[in-house]
């Protein structure tokens, strides 16, 4: 085996991405040092003013983390004891998380096999009087299929808070993700398309009252929500997360459009019934592959054949959050066969703005000749 095909491709490169950026961050962040405004300064209103732009909302809120986020926009919303919210068991465990510190019950409804998120056709028969919201998790940069979701939730009187911690840029229906429910969350973490340099949060909110109640609450102002008083807690984003993840926006399309060559490498090479299916295909979705994955009955000997080629892949959400020790505080509503299904099978190829395009086609070949060799099942359809 040559030198080339023994070159190890990492799943993230978080380094190559900020030199572009390096001397902005650096002049920016001596500004921001300079002035002695460290937390919810100018930089903080500017991101937010930006992203609710972005998301077509009225306004967003700038916060710790993603799971902040999740947690601020749920209990704004009323989620509480005995109340009940309506998610999928396929995506990380800080969005159960969210619901059952409020001392409410997540309640875990099954996947599509095409897009792994939430299936709306299953959603109906896991209302009850307890429902109060529905929370899709536009998993790996897929958009969850939020017309038929909208029309659930408007029927039954529930909020929709979109989980999008992977799904910046992401469109449904030429809408963004962040733009369909009362409101969303979103991360920026390190590792995803939309990035800081440690932990930081967003709030997207249809209602600038909602906005300012989460105001409130990230300051440590109780607030009075549904006649029962919720008490603030710590959860302001600081001026230099900020100003970092405004100067990567303003290159978010260059870097988009890197993940969108390697994606479109991959799928040269990787039979459609081993990959994402979007729904709504057509030119109103985009995607932005926060992952890049595949399916197969032999994930793992497919695991073992990329790392001895020196490429590093992950597995997701095996076994799903059903298998969870905290699947004890869930409701379960009717099988959720194919969520164990993906976790089972699904396979993460490394993705990401400074990926070599020739170390997509040799992953994308190895990977397809793999899946032919196998027997080309239609694992995802």
């Amino acid at each position: 085996m040559s030198a080339e095909n023994k070159r190890p491709v990492n799943r993230y490169d978080l380094i190559t991405p900020m030199l572009p950026c390096k001397d902005e961050i650096m002049v920016a962040f001596e500004r921001i040092l300079l002035s002695g405004n460290y937390i919810l300064g100018e930089e903080v209103k500017l991101l937010e003013k930006e992203l609710a732009e972005a998301c077509q909302v009225p306004a967003a809120v700038g916060v710790a983390s993603g799971s902040s986020a999740l947690y601020l926009a749920l209990a704004v919303t009323g989620i509480g004891p005995g109340t009940e919210v309506i998610t999928t068991p396929y995506t990380f465990v800080a969005t159960i998380e969210a619901i059952i510190r409020l001392g409410a019950t997540p309640v875990l409804v099954d996947i599509r096999p095409g897009d792994l998120n939430i299936d709306p056709d299953l959603v109906t028969a896991a209302i009850n009087k307890r429902t109060r919201a529905i929370l899709p998790v536009h998993i790996f940069g897929a958009p969850c299929d939020m017309n038929p979701l909208c029309t659930i939730a408007d029927a039954h009187g529930l909020d929709i808070i979109e989980d999008m911690a992977q799904a910046f840029g992401t469109f449904y229906d030429g809408r963004p993700c962040g733009s369909f429910g009362r409101m969303a969350s979103l991360s920026f973490y390190p590792t995803k398309n939309l990035p800081g340099m440690g932990d930081g949060g967003m709030i997207f909110c249809k209602s600038p009252a909602d906005a300012e109640q989460i105001r409130k609450l990230r300051g440590h102002d109780p607030v009075n929500l549904n006649g029962r008083l919720c008490s603030g807690w710590n959860s302001r984003l600081d001026e230099v997360q900020s100003m970092i993840i405004r100067i990567r926006h303003a290159r978010f399309k260059e870097e988009q459009a890197d993940r969108d060559r390697v994606a479109a490498i991959y799928e040269k090479h990787i039979p459609t019934a081993h990959r994402l299916l979007p729904p709504n295909r057509g030119s109103r979705v985009k995607v932005t592959y926060h992952q890049y994955w595949v399916r197969s009955d032999s994930r793992d000997e497919l695991a073992r054949i990329l790392n001895s080629h020196s490429i590093e892949t992950g597995i997701y959400y095996d076994p799903p959050l059903h298998h969870h020790p905290l699947a004890e505080y869930c409701r379960v509503s009717g099988p959720l066969t194919e969520a164990e299904r993906a976790g089972s099978q699904i396979l993460a190829l490394p993705i990401h703005p400074a990926l070599p395009l020739e170390d997509a086609e040799r992953i994308g070949k190895i990977v397809g000749d793999f899946l032919r060799a196998s027997g080309g099942k239609a694992t995802g359809s």
